[in-house]
């Protein structure tokens, strides 16, 4: 794991922001919210998101390799049917989420995220 999070490019790098995603989002997404935050995330950090097909890639390793738990389900919407969809978990140890925890990509979003409320809400 701590290998992972220092990787920069490639799938590993797709695979450690998807990670640092789920923590900061509670471990659970649906994949097209989890798509969606990764874009945020990445972005917010300076760097290019990976297309669609990428991070399904790295969501299909991450899952093979036992970090990730993915669950077919229906996601509610606005429409009685509801998303059939997948939701993508967190399957971590606490000695893994504390890696996280104190991860640096995590702390620098976090500090952007309360520069921006506090700028925000005044």
């Amino acid at each position: 794991m701590e290998e992972l999070l220092k990787a920069t490019e490639g799938l590993e790098s797709i695979m450690s922001d998807i990670l640092r995603v789920l923590y900061l989002c509670m471990g659970s997404l649906w994949l097209s919210e989890l798509i969606s935050e990764y874009r945020v995330f990445v972005e917010a950090l300076g760097g290019t998101p990976a297309s669609e097909d990428e991070i399904k890639k790295a969501i299909e390793k991450l899952s093979e390799i036992g970090l990730v738990s993915v669950r077919e389900g229906i996601r509610a919407t606005m429409s009685r049917e509801g998303e059939k969809t997948y939701l993508i978990s967190l399957k971590l140890s606490s000695q893994q989420l504390t890696l996280l925890r104190n991860d640096y990509k995590v702390s620098k979003y976090r500090d952007l995220w309360r520069s921006y409320l506090k700028n925000t809400l005044k």
